[in-house]
């Protein structure tokens, strides 16, 4: 890194920030140059997923559907002549990799836009994984869990450093409470707010992420957040396919009037 910096004739006091991954390997090799650096949000938001979904067992039990057409020319071939009996837009499934940001959520999307498809070709012929009605509930669930993880990334990757306190704030604020519609992912719902506590603990106190002000009014003992977190949950909830229920409408409206 510093034999790049003389080959471009840039002096480190002259370096800002340096934005990097959060590999322990490159944090101490910014600390011993002696330059600032910052983690890569996006990055970290997506380590948040890879743990919360360890926890989860429909998304499994959809890599094993993928996995399985991606290796089957056969089945591949019967699945759309099935899309096309049932006037369906021929569309291949989505294969997550590990590699690649919210991969996870657009295989769970696409899985859930073939309901129809994928149960008529299971009725003839056998899958390695079967997924009940409950099961497509889940994934449906998980899918909308994961929804703000996706918008938080494309936000980190387009947005000022600025943005991202009060991005962080509402993920926050969205995955804290739980009711009954939470049923069935529960435990992947806490495992990524522990993920995000944690991966962004520090993001409150770290100076390149906040301008004059922005701490103080996204800070998390602030309800200036809710409009933010409204708008956020607004578009969260339209994926749910309803609005906001009656007590999540009287809870917001509590919040903005203390």
């Amino acid at each position: 890194m510093e034999k790049m910096l003389n080959n471009w004739g840039i002096d480190k006091q002259r370096v800002y920030v340096i934005l990097r991954d959060n590999a322990a390997n490159m944090k101490k090799a910014m600390r011993d140059m002696g330059v600032p650096s910052v983690g890569c949000v996006a990055h970290s938001c997506q380590l948040c997923v890879h743990e919360g979904l360890l926890s989860q067992r429909s998304v499994a039990n959809a890599r094993k559907i993928v996995d399985h057409f991606k290796h089957s020319p056969l089945a591949y071939s019967r699945l759309e002549d099935i899309q096309m009996d049932l006037n369906m837009d021929i569309k291949r499934l989505q294969q997550d990799v590990q590699t690649r940001w919210n991969s996870s959520l657009y295989m769970l999307k696409s899985l859930l836009q073939q309901t129809r498809a994928l149960s008529v070709f299971a009725a003839e012929r056998t899958l390695p994984a079967t997924l009940t009605a409950h099961q497509w509930e889940l994934m449906n669930k998980t899918a909308v869990v994961l929804s703000p993880f996706e918008e938080l990334t494309r936000d980190a990757s387009r947005e000022t450093a600025a943005d991202v306190i009060p991005a962080i704030t509402v993920l926050r604020r969205i995955l804290s409470p739980e009711d009954d519609d939470d049923q069935g992912i529960k435990t992947m719902k806490r495992t990524l707010l522990e993920a995000a506590e944690k991966r962004f603990a520090d993001v409150e106190t770290e100076p390149l992420f906040y301008i004059p002000d922005t701490k103080m009014a996204f800070s998390q003992s602030q309800p200036t957040c809710c409009l933010q977190r409204n708008s956020l949950s607004r578009r969260w909830q339209r994926q749910r396919g309803g609005g906001l229920s009656v007590q999540c409408q009287r809870k917001m409206r509590l919040q903005q009037s203390q």
